[in-house]
């Protein structure tokens, strides 16, 4: 049994190393904007630089939803605001987190938010229309440029999204960038929206965030001017809405979004099956088989008897039969047969159920016996006949 499990760990181990290491090696351009990953579209390099953009102002991440956080909004005291930065390509936040995050904007805190699509609530909220161009991405450099200041950058799309911007039609927002389309016509790609005492900051360029362009591009000025419209305050940074809600509740989450570990998990839990299958038998040491205890007595009565009985000594057998006999009235009904008195006759009848007249032909039968000698077998007849019939009437 050792040996089957060990042969069962060992083929698990193999097939986990040929999975781990047969591994494709082809970059993996998924789009995620996950700040703890560094695939090419992921953001952990930006990430890692706000505090150096912030003067050192701490990174905090919110891993409930934004509902959830702000519940000690209305006791917070006007030197704790911060600045709330999203970055992922779906901005999908609930209705209700929504709410909470206008009133938390309204009393002073700042938001920056950069996804190519937006819910429908919260460009009506905010005044706003995105529209999208479906056009694939071509391997063609673009360049996005800022209102106020020269910074630009120039980059070379790797997103299948296509190209989203702030419509034209949008009326009551601040337009802060912008990029141009190859006919050259220029469309908003970050805005200003003043809340209440914040500000909304809208950009519908992610991509310009993630790890590879961050290290692609030859200056990432234009990066550090569009964060340098956020106060120096601490920072909120929204995971939730990113994460697949499935995945981001379960304690598992970690192992389950790194394929190698995820493989790793399903064999052990293979492993661990098949372990239990081979031991469902329950392996204990075996337990002798123990035989009751023989009545040595009556064998040796029974043996004596054969021999009386070939010796033709009935005299012999007849004594022990009435031996064994009474030896079967004290073990079995606990009297004594030292006197075969008229008070023993009574307590046997009374014990054994049978009719005092039997018990008593019975006993003086025997009573006669002791004080006979026979060399006939008839008495034995007679006496056996007495006793079965003892037998058989209990």
């Amino acid at each position: 049994m050792r040996k089957n499990i060990l042969l069962i760990l060992g083929g698990v181990l193999l097939v986990f190393i040929l999975i781990v290491t047969n591994q494709s090696n082809e970059v993996d351009w998924t789009p995620t904007f996950d700040e703890t990953e560094t695939k090419p579209l992921d953001t952990k390099i930006f990430y890692e630089q706000l505090p150096f953009y912030f003067k050192e102002e701490s990174v905090k991440k919110i891993y409930t939803t934004f509902y959830e956080y702000d519940q000690h909004l209305r006791i917070q005291e006007k030197d704790t605001l911060k600045n709330y930065v999203s970055i992922s390509g779906r901005y999908t936040i609930d209705d209700t987190s929504f709410n909470s995050l206008l009133q938390y904007v309204e009393y002073g805190n700042d938001a920056f938010i950069s996804a190519y699509y937006f819910p429908r609530y919260v460009q009506d909220t905010l005044g706003f229309k995105i529209t999208y161009d479906p056009v694939e991405i071509k391997k063609k450099e673009r360049t996005l440029f800022l209102n106020y200041v020269s910074d630009t950058l120039k980059y070379t799309p790797k997103v299948p999204f296509g190209t989203s911007y702030v419509s034209d039609s949008t009326a009551g927002v601040k337009r802060l960038g912008y990029l141009k389309s190859e006919e050259g016509k220029e469309h908003a790609n970050f805005i200003g929206i003043p809340y209440g005492d914040g500000i909304f900051y809208i950009h519908t360029t992610p991509e310009v965030f993630t790890n590879y362009q961050m290290l692609e591009v030859d200056n990432t000025d234009y990066v550090s001017t569009v964060i340098s419209y956020l106060p120096p305050k601490p920072i909120l940074v929204d995971k939730a809405v990113k994460l697949d809600p499935e995945i981001s509740q379960s304690p598992l989450r970690y192992i389950l979004s790194k394929e190698p570990l995820k493989w790793g998990w399903y064999l052990l839990l293979v492993a661990i099956g098949l372990f239990m299958l081979f031991n469902a038998k329950r392996r204990q040491r075996i337990i002798p088989i123990k035989e009751p205890l023989k009545n040595s007595t009556t064998e040796f009565v029974q043996t004596v008897s054969n021999l009386h009985y070939e010796a033709q000594d009935y005299n012999g057998i007849i004594q022990k039969v009435m031996v064994y006999f009474l030896e079967h009235v004290r073990s079995t009904y606990h009297l004594s047969t030292e006197h075969l008195n008229e008070d023993f006759v009574t307590k046997l009848a009374l014990r054994s159920g049978t009719p005092i007249e039997d018990i008593q032909q019975l006993v003086s039968l025997i009573l006669k016996m002791k004080s006979h000698s026979f060399r006939t077998k008839e008495p034995l007849i007679t006496l056996n006949k007495e006793i079965e019939k003892f037998y058989k009437g209990k």
